[in-house]
Protein backbone atom coordinates (compact mmCIF):
# COMPACT_ATOMS: atom_id res chain seq x y z
CA UNK A 1 0.00 0.00 0.00
CA UNK A 2 1.54 3.28 -1.23
CA UNK A 3 1.72 5.78 2.15
CA UNK A 4 3.58 9.13 0.69
CA UNK A 5 2.05 12.10 -0.66
CA UNK A 6 4.52 14.69 -2.59
CA UNK A 7 3.92 18.54 -3.01
CA UNK A 8 6.54 19.84 -5.58
CA UNK A 9 6.54 23.68 -5.19
CA UNK A 10 10.44 24.51 -6.37
CA UNK A 11 11.62 24.42 -9.56
CA UNK A 12 13.04 21.47 -11.27
CA UNK A 13 12.82 18.32 -12.98
CA UNK A 14 10.95 14.74 -12.42
CA UNK A 15 11.86 12.26 -14.51
CA UNK A 16 12.24 8.18 -13.90
CA UNK A 17 15.73 6.38 -12.67
CA UNK A 18 15.51 2.63 -11.48
CA UNK A 19 11.76 2.55 -11.29
CA UNK A 20 11.93 5.31 -8.85
CA UNK A 21 11.09 9.17 -9.53
CA UNK A 22 13.92 11.18 -9.79
CA UNK A 23 13.63 14.42 -8.24
CA UNK A 24 16.50 17.01 -9.71
CA UNK A 25 16.32 20.82 -7.98
CA UNK A 26 19.04 23.45 -8.59
CA UNK A 27 21.84 22.10 -6.29
CA UNK A 28 19.68 19.36 -4.63
CA UNK A 29 18.99 15.54 -6.08
CA UNK A 30 17.22 12.56 -4.86
CA UNK A 31 14.21 9.76 -5.19
CA UNK A 32 11.84 8.77 -4.34
CA UNK A 33 10.44 4.69 -4.64
CA UNK A 34 7.80 4.82 -6.78
CA UNK A 35 5.77 1.80 -5.12
CA UNK A 36 5.34 3.97 -1.92
CA UNK A 37 3.78 7.35 -3.73
CA UNK A 38 0.35 7.60 -3.96
CA UNK A 39 -0.61 11.06 -4.88
CA UNK A 40 2.03 13.92 -6.25
CA UNK A 41 1.18 17.36 -5.71
CA UNK A 42 2.89 20.13 -8.92
CA UNK A 43 2.78 23.68 -7.81
CA UNK A 44 5.86 24.98 -9.66
CA UNK A 45 5.29 26.46 -12.92
CA UNK A 46 8.72 25.73 -13.78
CA UNK A 47 9.03 21.50 -13.62
CA UNK A 48 9.81 19.26 -16.38
CA UNK A 49 8.12 16.25 -16.39
CA UNK A 50 9.51 13.12 -18.67
CA UNK A 51 7.17 11.14 -20.84
CA UNK A 52 8.87 7.76 -19.26
CA UNK A 53 7.71 8.73 -15.55
CA UNK A 54 4.07 9.88 -16.76
CA UNK A 55 3.81 5.96 -18.09
CA UNK A 56 5.35 4.74 -14.74
CA UNK A 57 3.00 6.63 -12.88
CA UNK A 58 0.16 5.12 -15.17
CA UNK A 59 1.18 1.69 -14.16
CA UNK A 60 1.95 2.20 -10.52
CA UNK A 61 -1.40 4.00 -9.79
CA UNK A 62 0.10 7.43 -8.78
CA UNK A 63 -2.33 10.14 -9.17
CA UNK A 64 -0.34 13.74 -10.65
CA UNK A 65 -2.17 16.56 -9.94
CA UNK A 66 -0.79 19.96 -12.12
CA UNK A 67 -1.87 23.36 -10.52
CA UNK A 68 -3.46 26.53 -11.68
CA UNK A 69 -1.94 29.95 -10.69
CA UNK A 70 -3.35 30.19 -7.28
CA UNK A 71 -1.99 27.20 -6.77
CA UNK A 72 -5.19 25.01 -6.55
CA UNK A 73 -5.08 21.67 -8.31
CA UNK A 74 -6.55 22.04 -11.60
CA UNK A 75 -5.34 18.58 -13.66
CA UNK A 76 -5.41 15.29 -12.93
CA UNK A 77 -2.94 12.32 -14.40
CA UNK A 78 -5.01 9.05 -13.79
CA UNK A 79 -3.84 4.96 -14.62
CA UNK A 80 -5.71 3.62 -17.32
CA UNK A 81 -7.85 1.07 -17.32
CA UNK A 82 -5.49 -1.42 -14.83
CA UNK A 83 -8.18 -3.78 -13.57
CA UNK A 84 -8.19 -7.16 -14.54
CA UNK A 85 -12.15 -7.59 -15.07
CA UNK A 86 -12.78 -3.74 -16.64
CA UNK A 87 -15.90 -5.53 -18.90
CA UNK A 88 -17.75 -6.99 -15.79
CA UNK A 89 -17.25 -4.06 -13.88
CA UNK A 90 -18.24 -1.51 -16.83
CA UNK A 91 -21.43 -4.33 -17.32
CA UNK A 92 -22.23 -4.18 -13.71
CA UNK A 93 -22.30 0.11 -13.69
CA UNK A 94 -24.39 0.19 -16.43
CA UNK A 95 -27.20 -2.47 -15.34
CA UNK A 96 -27.52 -0.68 -12.15
CA UNK A 97 -30.93 0.23 -11.47
CA UNK A 98 -32.47 3.43 -10.06
CA UNK A 99 -33.41 2.04 -7.01
CA UNK A 100 -29.77 0.45 -6.32
CA UNK A 101 -28.38 3.30 -7.12
CA UNK A 102 -30.79 5.62 -4.34
CA UNK A 103 -30.28 2.82 -2.11
CA UNK A 104 -26.47 3.32 -2.01
CA UNK A 105 -27.25 6.84 -1.98
CA UNK A 106 -28.79 7.01 1.63
CA UNK A 107 -26.06 4.84 2.74
CA UNK A 108 -23.59 7.19 1.75
CA UNK A 109 -25.38 10.07 2.82
CA UNK A 110 -26.39 8.89 6.17
CA UNK A 111 -22.84 7.88 6.92
CA UNK A 112 -21.51 11.30 5.65
CA UNK A 113 -24.50 12.46 8.46
CA UNK A 114 -22.95 10.54 11.43
CA UNK A 115 -19.62 12.00 10.51
CA UNK A 116 -20.46 15.56 10.30
CA UNK A 117 -21.82 14.47 13.60
CA UNK A 118 -18.67 13.15 15.09
CA UNK A 119 -17.06 16.49 13.52
CA UNK A 120 -19.51 18.70 15.80
CA UNK A 121 -18.88 16.55 18.88
CA UNK A 122 -15.20 16.85 18.68
CA UNK A 123 -15.98 20.78 18.12
CA UNK A 124 -17.65 20.75 21.32
CA UNK A 125 -20.98 20.84 20.03
CA UNK A 126 -22.80 17.88 21.60
CA UNK A 127 -26.50 19.23 21.03
CA UNK A 128 -26.37 19.89 17.12
CA UNK A 129 -24.13 16.29 16.82
CA UNK A 130 -27.21 14.44 18.56
CA UNK A 131 -29.46 16.25 16.10
CA UNK A 132 -27.36 15.51 13.05
CA UNK A 133 -27.42 11.46 14.34
CA UNK A 134 -31.17 11.97 14.41
CA UNK A 135 -31.28 13.09 11.17
CA UNK A 136 -29.02 10.48 9.52
CA UNK A 137 -31.19 7.71 10.73
CA UNK A 138 -34.35 9.28 9.11
CA UNK A 139 -32.63 9.49 5.61
CA UNK A 140 -34.86 7.72 2.93
CA UNK A 141 -33.97 5.80 -0.57
CA UNK A 142 -32.41 8.58 -2.67
CA UNK A 143 -32.31 11.17 0.17
CA UNK A 144 -35.99 12.15 -1.08
CA UNK A 145 -36.29 14.80 2.18
CA UNK A 146 -32.55 16.33 1.25
CA UNK A 147 -31.74 15.55 4.43
CA UNK A 148 -27.95 15.91 3.35
CA UNK A 149 -28.82 19.86 2.85
CA UNK A 150 -30.53 20.33 5.49
CA UNK A 151 -27.66 19.09 8.15
CA UNK A 152 -25.14 20.99 6.09
CA UNK A 153 -27.05 24.01 6.89
CA UNK A 154 -26.56 23.10 10.49
CA UNK A 155 -23.12 21.41 10.27
CA UNK A 156 -21.15 24.49 8.79
CA UNK A 157 -23.29 27.12 10.59
CA UNK A 158 -22.51 25.73 13.86
CA UNK A 159 -18.69 24.56 13.26
CA UNK A 160 -17.63 28.09 11.56
CA UNK A 161 -20.43 30.62 12.52
CA UNK A 162 -23.42 31.73 11.78
CA UNK A 163 -22.55 33.65 8.83
CA UNK A 164 -20.68 30.67 6.98
CA UNK A 165 -21.75 29.71 3.94
CA UNK A 166 -20.20 27.47 1.69
CA UNK A 167 -20.14 29.55 -1.89
CA UNK A 168 -18.47 32.54 0.38
CA UNK A 169 -15.08 33.27 -0.87
CA UNK A 170 -12.87 33.35 2.34
CA UNK A 171 -9.96 31.45 4.14
CA UNK A 172 -12.27 28.75 5.12
CA UNK A 173 -13.27 28.18 2.16
CA UNK A 174 -10.49 27.82 0.22
CA UNK A 175 -8.87 25.55 2.63
CA UNK A 176 -11.59 23.18 2.58
CA UNK A 177 -11.67 23.62 -1.60
CA UNK A 178 -8.20 22.54 -1.35
CA UNK A 179 -8.30 19.27 0.66
CA UNK A 180 -11.66 18.66 -1.23
CA UNK A 181 -10.15 18.35 -4.55
CA UNK A 182 -7.35 16.63 -3.22
CA UNK A 183 -9.34 14.15 -1.44
CA UNK A 184 -11.38 13.30 -4.42
CA UNK A 185 -8.28 12.58 -7.15
CA UNK A 186 -7.91 10.21 -4.06
CA UNK A 187 -11.19 8.83 -4.67
CA UNK A 188 -11.18 8.76 -8.46
CA UNK A 189 -7.74 6.98 -8.46
CA UNK A 190 -9.18 4.15 -6.66
CA UNK A 191 -12.26 3.89 -8.34
CA UNK A 192 -10.17 3.70 -11.69
CA UNK A 193 -8.06 1.28 -10.08
CA UNK A 194 -10.76 -0.97 -9.86
CA UNK A 195 -12.28 -0.51 -13.31
CA UNK A 196 -15.58 1.83 -12.48
CA UNK A 197 -15.86 4.89 -14.82
CA UNK A 198 -15.42 7.96 -12.70
CA UNK A 199 -18.41 10.00 -15.13
CA UNK A 200 -20.99 7.42 -13.73
CA UNK A 201 -22.22 8.39 -10.55
CA UNK A 202 -25.15 7.16 -8.76
CA UNK A 203 -26.14 10.59 -7.55
CA UNK A 204 -24.07 13.33 -9.18
CA UNK A 205 -24.47 12.92 -13.06
CA UNK A 206 -23.92 15.91 -14.82
CA UNK A 207 -22.84 15.67 -18.23
CA UNK A 208 -19.74 18.21 -17.69
CA UNK A 209 -18.45 16.19 -14.83
CA UNK A 210 -15.81 13.81 -15.25
CA UNK A 211 -16.14 12.55 -11.83
CA UNK A 212 -19.67 12.31 -10.54
CA UNK A 213 -18.57 8.84 -9.00
CA UNK A 214 -15.57 10.57 -7.25
CA UNK A 215 -18.23 13.45 -5.90
CA UNK A 216 -20.57 10.24 -4.51
CA UNK A 217 -17.87 8.25 -2.66
CA UNK A 218 -16.25 11.32 -1.33
CA UNK A 219 -19.19 12.19 0.76
CA UNK A 220 -18.54 10.51 4.14
CA UNK A 221 -14.62 10.76 4.12
CA UNK A 222 -15.33 15.45 3.89
CA UNK A 223 -15.48 15.62 7.33
CA UNK A 224 -12.17 14.70 8.34
CA UNK A 225 -11.49 17.85 6.24
CA UNK A 226 -13.80 19.81 7.78
CA UNK A 227 -12.60 18.67 11.07
CA UNK A 228 -8.66 19.47 10.12
CA UNK A 229 -9.60 23.06 8.67
CA UNK A 230 -11.53 23.94 12.29
CA UNK A 231 -8.63 23.06 14.02
CA UNK A 232 -6.40 25.20 12.23
CA UNK A 233 -9.04 27.82 11.95
CA UNK A 234 -9.46 27.92 15.85
CA UNK A 235 -5.38 27.73 16.14
CA UNK A 236 -5.34 30.94 13.78
CA UNK A 237 -2.85 29.19 11.33
CA UNK A 238 -5.64 29.62 8.12
CA UNK A 239 -5.78 33.69 8.64
CA UNK A 240 -2.90 34.35 5.28
CA UNK A 241 -4.46 32.65 3.08
CA UNK A 242 -3.62 28.62 1.77
CA UNK A 243 0.41 28.26 3.18
CA UNK A 244 3.00 25.93 2.63
CA UNK A 245 2.45 24.60 6.11
CA UNK A 246 -1.10 24.62 5.77
CA UNK A 247 -1.26 22.60 2.61
CA UNK A 248 1.40 19.89 3.62
CA UNK A 249 -0.95 19.71 6.33
CA UNK A 250 -4.25 19.01 4.28
CA UNK A 251 -2.16 16.76 1.66
CA UNK A 252 -1.06 14.38 4.84
CA UNK A 253 -5.00 14.03 5.75
CA UNK A 254 -4.52 10.93 3.12
CA UNK A 255 -2.44 8.97 6.09
CA UNK A 256 -4.73 10.16 8.98
CA UNK A 257 -6.52 7.31 10.48
CA UNK A 258 -9.96 6.51 9.88
CA UNK A 259 -12.19 3.14 11.00
CA UNK A 260 -13.49 1.11 8.58
CA UNK A 261 -15.13 -2.19 9.88
CA UNK A 262 -13.78 -2.20 13.24
CA UNK A 263 -10.67 -1.92 12.35
CA UNK A 264 -8.28 1.56 11.83
CA UNK A 265 -6.29 2.38 8.14
CA UNK A 266 -5.53 5.47 6.70
CA UNK A 267 -7.48 7.51 4.75
CA UNK A 268 -6.24 6.21 1.50
CA UNK A 269 -6.63 2.09 2.73
CA UNK A 270 -10.32 3.49 3.82
CA UNK A 271 -10.79 4.97 -0.01
CA UNK A 272 -9.48 1.65 -1.11
CA UNK A 273 -11.71 -0.15 0.68
CA UNK A 274 -15.04 1.47 0.27
CA UNK A 275 -14.73 1.01 -3.23
CA UNK A 276 -13.92 -2.35 -3.43
CA UNK A 277 -17.01 -3.16 -1.76
CA UNK A 278 -19.27 -1.47 -4.50
CA UNK A 279 -18.87 -4.63 -6.83
CA UNK A 280 -20.31 -6.67 -3.99
CA UNK A 281 -22.74 -4.84 -3.27
CA UNK A 282 -24.09 -4.23 -7.21
CA UNK A 283 -23.38 -7.67 -7.80
CA UNK A 284 -25.71 -8.80 -4.62
CA UNK A 285 -28.36 -6.08 -5.02
CA UNK A 286 -27.59 -5.24 -1.42
CA UNK A 287 -26.87 -1.69 -0.53
CA UNK A 288 -25.94 -3.26 2.91
CA UNK A 289 -22.68 -4.63 1.34
CA UNK A 290 -21.46 -1.00 0.89
CA UNK A 291 -18.74 -0.33 3.46
CA UNK A 292 -18.02 3.27 4.64
CA UNK A 293 -15.57 4.95 6.73
CA UNK A 294 -16.60 6.60 10.05
CA UNK A 295 -14.49 8.95 11.85
CA UNK A 296 -12.11 9.01 14.78
CA UNK A 297 -9.66 11.82 16.55
CA UNK A 298 -7.78 13.40 14.06
CA UNK A 299 -4.25 11.35 14.25
CA UNK A 300 -1.43 10.37 11.18
CA UNK A 301 -2.03 6.45 11.24
CA UNK A 302 1.00 4.31 12.68
CA UNK A 303 2.17 1.62 10.48
CA UNK A 304 2.87 -1.34 13.11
Amino acid sequence: MSWRSLIISKPGKLSLRQQQLFIQQEVNEFTVPLEDIAVIVVESKEIIITAPLLSALGIYGITLLTCDEQFLPCGQWLPFSQYYRQLKTLKLQLEATKPQKKQLWQKIIQQKIRNQAFVLAQSKYPKESQKLLNMADRVKSGDKDNLEAQAAQIYFQTAFGADFRRWQENHINAHLNYAYTILRSAVARALVQYGWLPYLGLFHRSELNAFNLADDFIEPFRPLVDLQVWKLWQEGKISNGLQPKTKQSLVALLHYQMQFQGQTFTVLASIDRCVGSLQNAFINKNANLLKLPEMLPLKEHLYE
